[in-house]
């Protein structure tokens, strides 16, 4: 049985950036070593084991399902060790670990994050942002929730979700089809994490869809939905907050406007009494109840 104290410590580092990063290439750009020296450690970690890591191609391997599970588990304890020695290093109160949906945190908490940083600049902050529950602890975490869910415990509203059809002025003022189509009838721009956005907007809006358009473009995250459509590819369904500057400016218009979801927007902090998270919190509220804010 492996002990602490003969871990294969530089093995580790080395599997845990490839399986990371998906090939030992960038693995050894990011650790500073050769290629031959990656798979070496890899081979030699493999070996203590007991198990294949990798399979396929020398030049071109893939993670096998054991290698997939214990890179996620190496790459989780990487992260609290950094987590640990920052918390040493620097001390926990300047440190301000907040987590949201990505998209969240760049169309609208990071454009607007410097105002907290002038009011509060001896914290640290620090967003997860992987759309996915963070493995580690973090102070503030900014929740969205179905109607059906109740409110957490330490979890204040923020705003309830308004979705609406947007598009750049270019392709709402092209000419339109010749058969009485609208703008719904231009291509669609949909959301691989929100495949039902469209029913739903439909839904909520009272329309029945009769006005099909004839082609649909996919996208993975909201963010690459909504510069698809400030570049004039189509249209879509988004939130209202995450476009809320573009909307502002006049780079996107809503023709039909706005409409609530079942969906609404949560802070919650993680650990109560902590003076760190409920100045976040508080500033956050304020910030959404501004004029541009999703509360508005």
């Amino acid at each position: 049985m492996i002990s602490r104290k003969n871990l294969p410590v530089a093995a580790l580092r080395a599997f845990e950036a490839a399986a990371r990063h998906g090939t030992i290439t960038s693995a050894a750009e990011e650790l500073g070593v050769t290629h031959g020296a990656i798979s070496r450690h890899v081979s030699h970690l493999e070996a203590v084991i007991g198990a294949p890591l990798f399979e396929g191609p020398r030049n071109r391997p893939k993670l096998t399902a054991e290698g997939r599970v214990f890179g996620f588990a190496l790459t989780a304890a990487f992260d609290q060790m950094e987590d640990a020695l920052r918390l040493v290093a620097r001390g926990s109160d300047n440190i301000l670990d907040v987590a949201c949906l990505s998209t969240f945190a760049m169309r609208w908490l990071i454009p607007r994050l410097h105002h907290f940083t002038a009011e509060y600049p001896h914290y640290d902050v620090r967003l997860a942002t992987d759309d996915r529950q963070p493995s580690t602890r973090v102070d503030v975490r900014i929740l969205v929730l179905s109607s059906d869910v109740g409110t957490p415990e330490n979890g204040r509203l923020l705003f309830r979700e308004e979705l609406g059809v947007i598009a750049s002025p270019a392709l709402v003022n092209a000419p339109l089809r010749d058969d009485g189509g609208d703008i719904l009838t231009r291509p669609r721009l949909e959301t691989r994490t929100r495949p039902h956005v469209w029913q739903e907007w439909s839904r909520f809006a009272g329309q029945d869809e009769k006005h099909v358009a004839t082609t649909s473009r996919t996208f993975d995250h909201y963010h690459l939905t909504i510069e698809a459509a400030l570049n004039g590819l189509g249209v879509a369904v988004v939130p209202r907050h995450l476009v809320a500057d573009d909307l502002a400016c006049g780079r996107l218009v809503a023709p039909y406007g706005f409409v609530l979801s079942d969906y609404r927007y949560v802070v919650k902090t993680e650990r109560q009494g902590k003076r760190k998270a409920e100045h976040f919190a508080n500033w956050l509220i304020a910030a959404i109840a501004e004029p541009d804010g999703p509360a508005r």
